[in-house]
């Protein structure tokens, strides 16, 4: 039986920017149960209206490709519905890999709220703002 890496959310709630969510992550970006269940989480809130969420992702430890199709997803998501994702807090190491994968271009990055917060007030939903 596989072993998968846990991942799970810790806050989830809206910003006082209309139609934006901050959704903070621990763990493992992974695959099997876990991310299935991280990947529902994010599914209701953006089912619910959502057009751009701020990732707080300074606790994620990992992302395996599942966990980057997963980000990919709901970037596109997002950008649809006229909003985006803002990855805040990325640390180098995964912007970098980011960077490598040509996935960039789909997210925001953002280092403190004060900056996330600004992209979604901008109501700009494409590019990659930020540090």
């Amino acid at each position: 039986m596989a072993q998968y890496s846990d991942c799970r959310i810790v806050t989830c709630e809206p910003t006082v920017v209309d139609g934006c969510w901050y959704i903070v992550t621990e763990g493992h970006l992974d695959a099997g149960p876990p991310l299935r269940a991280w990947e529902d989480q994010v599914q209701t809130v953006i089912d619910n209206g959502t057009r751009w969420i701020i990732f707080d992702v300074r606790s994620i430890k990992t992302y395996v490709d599942c966990g980057h199709g997963a980000m990919m997803k709901f970037a596109s998501l997002l950008r649809s519905a006229g909003g985006g994702a803002v990855l805040l807090r990325m640390d180098k190491r995964n912007r970098i890999a980011f960077q490598l994968l040509g996935m960039e271009h789909f997210f925001h990055f953002a280092e403190v709220m004060d900056e996330a917060l600004a992209v979604a007030r901008s109501g700009v939903a494409s590019g990659s703002d930020g540090g």
